[in-house]
């Protein structure tokens, strides 16, 4: 486990807002996947006693709703956020503090498993964010809207089949249940696996919760403001 220091310098790594929004979609995500699981596998006791908990199939629908209209609503704010940093802030989608992928995530990678191999004395240093948490983040990103647009479709059926073909309706099923396992597996195993678990923060990286983080563990960004 690595060692956090006082003497060592503190930086502002999450704003409120992302911070917030995080939070948000840990719980909502976290109803989706109950209530979802649930719905799917109706025949097993955990869903059964799931489902009297939550009124019955018709009540643990009502929550799955809820927790999407939710969980996508910090979607909706976060892509809206993104604006608001480009074109009122001015500030830059490029560079060392953005979580858009870019060439030196390549070359990160590659240095990264040269390390991992033993030819490679020192791992890489990262920017704001490592190329496996832009993975994590665009993969959760990609698969809301996913989720969003199919679950819309099992919504309200009798709405959109007035002008798409009836298919789709299917194929909003199928794709709705598959990206949701899909999703849980990112979220439950690798997400925290990879953020919380792996030596250098074992038990727990704390900075999405708190805002903070040492300057080692965030890499040299120059962007990143000093704690105050």
């Amino acid at each position: 486990m690595q060692e956090h220091h006082p003497s060592e310098t503190s930086v502002i790594r999450f704003s409120v807002l992302h911070r917030f929004l995080h939070l948000v979609v840990m719980v909502g995500f976290t109803g989706l996947a109950a209530t979802g699981l649930s719905l799917a596998f109706s025949a097993s006791w955990p869903a059964r006693a799931f489902m009297w908990l939550m009124g019955g199939s018709a009540g643990a629908a009502w929550v799955h709703r809820a927790c999407a209209v939710i969980t996508y609503a910090t979607v909706v704010i976060h892509g809206l956020w993104f604006l608001y940093y480009k074109w009122v802030l001015r500030g830059r989608l490029t560079g060392p503090h953005s979580i858009l992928p870019s060439l030196k995530d390549l070359k990160d990678l590659r240095h990264n498993v040269g390390y991992f191999l033993g030819t490679r004395p020192q791992a890489p240093q990262f920017d704001k964010f490592s190329y496996m948490e832009k993975i994590d983040y665009w993969a959760v990103f990609i698969g809301m809207n996913t989720m969003g647009i199919t679950g819309l479709l099992l919504w309200f059926p009798e709405f959109f089949t007035l002008w798409l073909p009836g298919f789709f309706i299917n194929l909003a099923q199928v794709l709705h249940f598959y990206e949701a396992l899909l999703a849980i597996v990112i979220k439950f195993f690798i997400h925290i696996g990879m953020a919380h678990l792996r030596p250098a923060v074992y038990p727990a990286d704390m900075s999405i919760f708190t805002g903070r983080a040492t300057a080692a563990h965030s890499g040299s960004n120059p962007s990143m403001k000093p704690e105050q």
